[in-house]
């Protein structure tokens, strides 16, 4: 991976990183509290790093199918294509625990968001009415990639 970036298993120490990031780059942040409850419920919880913390992504696992709850590139290292590595091994640990398809919610406002999901494979399954909540209430596309 470029620049001595990898990703590796989030672990409690990566916490307050995570949750610094995700304030930097969500309109409706998750809390730390969030992210520590993730771990213990045992989620797929991964982070990009190289000297410090700059992504991460999070889902379940479940019969069938995985669901893509979270995943963030800090702003000053969007672009480089570090989102799709970080979809590509979502995938591919999914494909390892037998996962058919993996669905993840975004907002329709999310452009660029959007943007990569399709290009990495995804396709539109659905529309969640209201879904998102404060700061604004959006609704939320459901996409669904098969594996």
């Amino acid at each position: 991976m470029q620049g001595g970036a990898r990703i590796v298993q989030m672990q409690e120490a990566d916490i307050d990183a995570v949750a610094t990031l995700e304030a930097e780059v969500s309109p409706a942040p998750w809390r730390a509290g969030i992210f520590r409850d993730c771990l213990r419920a045992e989620y797929e919880c991964w982070v990009l790093q190289a000297e410090e913390v700059f992504g991460y992504a999070i889902f379940s696992l479940g019969p069938g199918e995985a669901h893509l709850l979270n995943i963030a590139i800090s702003p000053a290292r969007q672009r480089q294509g570090f989102a799709r590595q970080l979809l590509t091994k979502v995938a591919s640990i999914a494909r390892v625990h037998g996962v058919e398809r993996i669905l993840l919610e975004v907002r329709p406002s999310n452009l660029r968001a959007r943007a990569i999901y399709e290009k990495a494979g995804f396709e539109f399954l659905s529309r969640r009415k209201k879904y998102y909540g404060p700061p604004k209430k959006e609704d939320a596309f459901v996409y669904t990639l098969a594996l």
